[in-house]
């Protein structure tokens, strides 16, 4: 297999082909090739998602953004300072998107998922947007002059408490690219305006195969309790979970030898119900496919996510 991302609670010992180290704690760093998300995990312990490749993983700069790079991947992390006007820190992640672009084409590789960490996600502007709004109408800046249908790369975004903004992306120089959708929901970029004034632009998710290689890998955007446009079950933790399983799984029997890494995400306190999460994750993901995450969801009312990466 070309790119192998597994979890673990130890540091590889040889990292010339990891194309990057991934920590969850409050912070937002990037620091002796560990990213940290800003995001903490639930449990307390200090575990690794490790992204393994064949070749030797090159280190360099674009711009503002920090690069791993092999012949057929890019890995690349931009963190921007959470400061400024509305329009002011919009045109930052335009920009940081503009560059994104920029260096995959010049590879001739395609951005397969982008994955942004905000602070203050549902912070209230006095034009009555939200710092999810700022994301989503730079984006769609963006997407307007790079795509021509809706072929979006896969996306999550997750609110944090950090000082600071992170967004990063995978490319990969893909012989099949598909973004696919989920038959359970409205795609987001089609979402009457009562939902968000702004079009979320992302694919549900995207699979993608490198030219001598076999077999499909998937990226799963991050998916929550919606059922059609709407959030479903909106204040009970364990029915959201069951729901967004449902929908995560309509990614999982795209093949039936899939195994998941997993990230899950829990908006606001649920320490009491934490021992039925784990338990009904365990069930479904396997205990040791997914970490347990802290982080708001873009909708108020929507209490858990699910973002994953099938191999």
């Amino acid at each position: 297999m070309s790119i192998n991302v597994f979890l673990s609670n130890k540091l590889p010992l040889k990292k010339d082909n990891i194309l990057s180290i991934i920590s969850f704690d409050n912070k937002v760093e990037h620091n002796s090739d560990i990213l940290i998300t800003g995001v903490p995990s639930l449990n307390g312990k200090k575990i690794y998602e490790i992204w393994e490749v064949k070749e030797n993983v090159k280190q360099l700069k674009y711009n503002n953004i920090n690069i791993s790079q092999t012949k057929d991947y890019l890995f690349g992390i931009s963190i921007i300072k959470n400061s400024g006007t509305y329009e002011e820190i919009k045109l930052e992640i335009q920009k940081e998107y503009t560059n994104f672009f920029e260096f995959s084409k010049k590879n001739e590789m395609k951005l397969v998922k982008i994955w942004h960490y905000i602070p203050d996600l549902l912070k209230v502007y006095k034009n009555k947007k939200t710092n999810y709004s700022l994301l989503c109408e730079a984006r769609e800046n963006a997407y307007k002059v790079h795509y021509k249908n809706f072929n979006y790369p896969a996306a999550t975004v997750i609110g944090t408490n950090s000082d600071k903004i992170l967004i990063y992306f995978f490319s990969a120089l893909c012989n099949k690219y598909k973004a696919i959708e989920n038959s359970r929901q409205i795609s987001s970029y089609n979402y009457p305006q009562n939902i968000f004034l702004e079009r979320p632009m992302f694919s549900r998710a995207v699979s993608f195969q490198l030219l001598n290689e076999p077999q499909k890998q998937t990226m799963i955007s991050g998916t929550a309790s919606i059922r059609g446009y709407e959030s479903v079950y909106k204040k009970n933790v364990l029915n959201q979970l069951n729901e967004a399983i449902e929908n995560y799984k309509t990614f999982m029997t795209l093949d039936s030898t899939v195994t998941n890494v997993c990230r899950v995400y829990i908006s606001k306190s649920q320490s009491a119900n934490l021992k039925f999460i784990t338990e009904m994750l365990d069930k479904v993901i396997g205990s040791e496919n997914y970490v347990l995450l802290k982080g708001v969801i873009c909708r108020e009312e929507l209490l858990v996510e699910i973002e994953g990466i099938m191999k």
